[in-house]
């Protein structure tokens, strides 16, 4: 099974300094399988929690060696065997594996993207150190950014099929890179707008089926009782049902603030790119006020984050806390570690479209902090204040889950 796609602005599958100038595949199944964690959840279906104990719950989560080894002694058929190995699985590991069960598929790539060399634009200088701190590595000197590259463009993907419920396998695949195409990303650091995939290609068999009708397929897949059905579960926003997606149209002469040479941070032969614009980590953290979602947020609306490291307060919840910080003793403070994590909303570069850039904003809104309402709510409030723009396409998880039966349940 063959996926053609183009990626529109450079996809990170790897770590910092010189780790992301090729498409990795560990990566990329990494993003994958945490898409289809947040569509099963969003389906009511059973993920298991990585975090768990052994004893509490990972055990539980493996294919069933002793129940399959038995079974085929007291004379079951292979395939009830199989089956009865199965029931401790849930849809996720059942797709992308789990210990004594292999991947239903083993991804290739066999026309990698371009390379391209990593660049940011930024409306503050301080920014750019930050920058450089976070995709140098901390033995880099500063500007070694100008010899980083990351893959960007045309790249044609190959999944090779276990030969074992096929048909499902290219459903959930096509699922999978149907939503992304659409709504997400791929890869990693989605939250600095990396990964925005565009031109997507599926195989012939494939293309006259739509996003609902993958669903389903995923729906009836945990409806079926062949597959692990509930369990403790990771307390974690990542649901469908949490999520939103908004699409903006901005003039050219919106983001000239980040066109100009000052604003450039990285390889000088860049400074002439205008198909996408680096410039996510100003819209979403802090730029040259009013940009910034997490500074509008705590200065304009009262959100509250935390001064100390071992706690996070409602907007280190939602936009991920700060690595480091002045206390009022003017002591470094530092998060703990436990407590670091990503931005649960990812705002695009924008990209080069008809009439100016297209933007998107998408995310998950933690339901003990926020709705999915409220929140995006707060993100069309920004968007005015910032752009004078409204979206010109709102899309929440809930409304891709009304077409199928009990989805939401």
């Amino acid at each position: 099974m063959q996926i053609g796609l183009n990626f529109v602005t450079p996809l990170w599958t790897g770590g910092a300094s010189r780790q992301a100038n090729r498409v990795q595949t560990t990566g990329l199944l990494g993003s994958l399988r945490w898409w289809y964690e947040a569509l099963v959840r969003g389906l009511g279906g059973y993920v298991s929690d990585p975090t768990a104990t052994a004893e509490e719950e990972r055990s539980r989560s493996e294919f069933d060696t002793k129940a399959y080894q038995d079974a085929l002694k007291h004379g079951h058929s292979q395939a009830e065997a199989l089956a009865m190995g199965l029931q401790s699985l849930g849809a996720v590991e059942y797709l992308f594996g789990a210990t004594g069960w292999a991947s239903l598929f083993r991804l290739q790539v066999l026309q990698p993207a371009e390379r391209t060399a990593l660049h940011f634009r930024t409306t503050l200088d301080i920014n750019k150190n930050w920058l450089g701190r976070v995709f140098q590595g901390d033995e880099q000197r500063d500007y070694a950014i100008d010899s980083l590259e990351v893959p960007y463009g045309p790249a044609k993907l190959n999944f090779v099929l276990r030969g074992h419920d096929t048909e499902y396998v290219q459903s959930q695949l096509a699922l999978l890179f149907r939503f992304i195409a659409a709504y997400g990303g791929l890869g990693a650091r989605l939250q600095y707008g990396f990964g925005q995939i565009a031109d997507l290609a599926l195989p012939p068999e494939l293309t006259d089926t739509l996003l609902a009708d993958d669903l389903q397929q995923l729906k009836s897949k945990l409806k079926s009782g062949g597959l692990r059905r509930d369990g403790p579960m990771q307390s974690t926003p990542y649901d469908l049902r949490n999520f939103f997606h908004l699409t903006y149209q901005l003039p050219t002469s919106a983001l000239n603030r980040f066109l100009c040479s000052d604003a450039h941070f990285g390889n000088p032969k860049k400074q002439g790119e205008t198909d996408y614009i680096p410039c996510a980590f100003d819209l979403r953290y802090k730029g040259k006020p009013p940009l910034g979602f997490r500074r509008w947020l705590k200065e304009e609306k009262g959100w509250q984050e935390s001064d100390a490291p071992t706690v996070l307060g409602p907007l280190d919840e939602l936009m991920g806390p700060r690595s480091q910080w002045k206390n009022a003793q003017g002591t470094t403070v530092t998060i703990s570690d436990d407590l670091r994590t990503a931005s649960r909303i990812c705002f695009s570069m924008p990209v080069k479209a008809a009439d100016g850039y297209r933007l998107v904003i998408f995310g998950f809104a933690p339901p003990e902090i926020i709705s999915v309402d409220d929140l995006c709510s707060l993100c069309e409030e920004y968007m005015q204040a910032v752009f004078h723009s409204s979206p010109k396409q709102k899309v929440l998880g809930r409304d891709l889950l009304q077409p199928i039966a009990g989805g939401s349940q």
